[in-house]
Protein backbone atom coordinates (compact mmCIF):
# COMPACT_ATOMS: atom_id res chain seq x y z
CA UNK A 1 0.00 0.00 0.00
CA UNK A 2 1.36 3.34 -1.00
CA UNK A 3 1.70 6.26 1.38
CA UNK A 4 1.68 8.71 -1.50
CA UNK A 5 -2.11 9.35 -1.74
CA UNK A 6 -2.54 10.29 1.95
CA UNK A 7 0.53 12.53 1.78
CA UNK A 8 -0.82 14.30 -1.32
CA UNK A 9 -4.19 14.77 0.41
CA UNK A 10 -2.51 16.06 3.59
CA UNK A 11 -0.65 18.82 1.76
CA UNK A 12 -3.77 20.04 -0.01
CA UNK A 13 -3.35 18.10 -3.23
CA UNK A 14 -5.89 15.85 -4.75
CA UNK A 15 -7.91 15.99 -7.89
CA UNK A 16 -6.66 18.94 -9.95
CA UNK A 17 -9.00 21.83 -10.50
CA UNK A 18 -8.63 21.31 -14.25
CA UNK A 19 -10.66 18.09 -13.89
CA UNK A 20 -13.23 19.53 -11.48
CA UNK A 21 -13.60 22.65 -13.61
CA UNK A 22 -14.84 20.60 -16.56
CA UNK A 23 -17.36 18.57 -14.56
CA UNK A 24 -20.70 20.18 -13.71
CA UNK A 25 -21.95 20.36 -10.14
CA UNK A 26 -24.74 17.84 -9.61
CA UNK A 27 -27.17 17.13 -6.84
CA UNK A 28 -26.32 13.84 -5.05
CA UNK A 29 -29.91 12.64 -5.42
CA UNK A 30 -29.73 13.08 -9.18
CA UNK A 31 -26.45 11.15 -9.22
CA UNK A 32 -28.08 8.33 -7.24
CA UNK A 33 -31.04 8.27 -9.62
CA UNK A 34 -28.65 8.18 -12.58
CA UNK A 35 -26.77 5.23 -11.12
CA UNK A 36 -30.04 3.33 -10.59
CA UNK A 37 -30.93 4.00 -14.22
CA UNK A 38 -27.51 2.82 -15.41
CA UNK A 39 -27.50 -0.52 -13.64
CA UNK A 40 -31.12 -1.24 -14.58
CA UNK A 41 -30.69 -0.32 -18.25
CA UNK A 42 -28.86 -3.61 -18.93
CA UNK A 43 -31.80 -5.49 -17.42
CA UNK A 44 -34.26 -3.65 -19.66
CA UNK A 45 -32.20 -4.51 -22.75
CA UNK A 46 -32.13 -8.16 -21.61
CA UNK A 47 -35.90 -8.14 -21.13
CA UNK A 48 -36.41 -6.71 -24.63
CA UNK A 49 -34.14 -9.38 -26.11
CA UNK A 50 -35.94 -12.04 -24.07
CA UNK A 51 -39.29 -10.95 -25.51
CA UNK A 52 -37.84 -10.88 -29.03
CA UNK A 53 -36.19 -14.29 -28.75
CA UNK A 54 -39.27 -15.95 -27.28
CA UNK A 55 -41.59 -14.22 -29.79
CA UNK A 56 -43.50 -12.44 -27.03
CA UNK A 57 -44.23 -15.54 -24.94
CA UNK A 58 -42.78 -15.43 -21.43
CA UNK A 59 -42.82 -18.27 -18.92
CA UNK A 60 -44.04 -16.62 -15.73
CA UNK A 61 -43.82 -19.84 -13.74
CA UNK A 62 -40.02 -19.85 -13.87
CA UNK A 63 -38.76 -16.81 -15.80
CA UNK A 64 -35.11 -17.20 -14.80
CA UNK A 65 -34.96 -20.76 -16.08
CA UNK A 66 -36.67 -19.64 -19.28
CA UNK A 67 -34.09 -16.87 -19.73
CA UNK A 68 -31.27 -19.35 -19.03
CA UNK A 69 -32.75 -21.71 -21.62
CA UNK A 70 -32.79 -18.92 -24.23
CA UNK A 71 -29.23 -17.91 -23.31
CA UNK A 72 -28.06 -21.51 -23.78
CA UNK A 73 -29.98 -22.33 -26.95
CA UNK A 74 -30.42 -19.13 -28.99
CA UNK A 75 -27.37 -18.35 -31.12
CA UNK A 76 -28.48 -14.83 -32.06
CA UNK A 77 -29.76 -13.39 -28.77
CA UNK A 78 -28.19 -15.75 -26.20
CA UNK A 79 -24.69 -14.22 -26.02
CA UNK A 80 -26.05 -10.66 -25.84
CA UNK A 81 -28.52 -11.65 -23.13
CA UNK A 82 -25.70 -13.28 -21.15
CA UNK A 83 -23.62 -10.08 -21.35
CA UNK A 84 -26.61 -7.95 -20.33
CA UNK A 85 -27.28 -10.25 -17.40
CA UNK A 86 -23.63 -9.99 -16.30
CA UNK A 87 -23.69 -6.19 -16.65
CA UNK A 88 -26.84 -5.97 -14.54
CA UNK A 89 -25.34 -8.24 -11.86
CA UNK A 90 -22.15 -6.17 -11.79
CA UNK A 91 -24.22 -3.01 -11.41
CA UNK A 92 -26.11 -4.50 -8.47
CA UNK A 93 -22.86 -5.57 -6.81
CA UNK A 94 -21.32 -2.12 -7.12
CA UNK A 95 -24.41 -0.15 -6.13
CA UNK A 96 -24.04 1.61 -2.77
Amino acid sequence: MSVLPPVIAAVGGGIPSAIFGVLPAINPYKALLGSVFLYNSAHMVKLTLHLTASKGVLNNDNPRAHADQIIASDKKYGPIMARCNAAHSNGLESFP
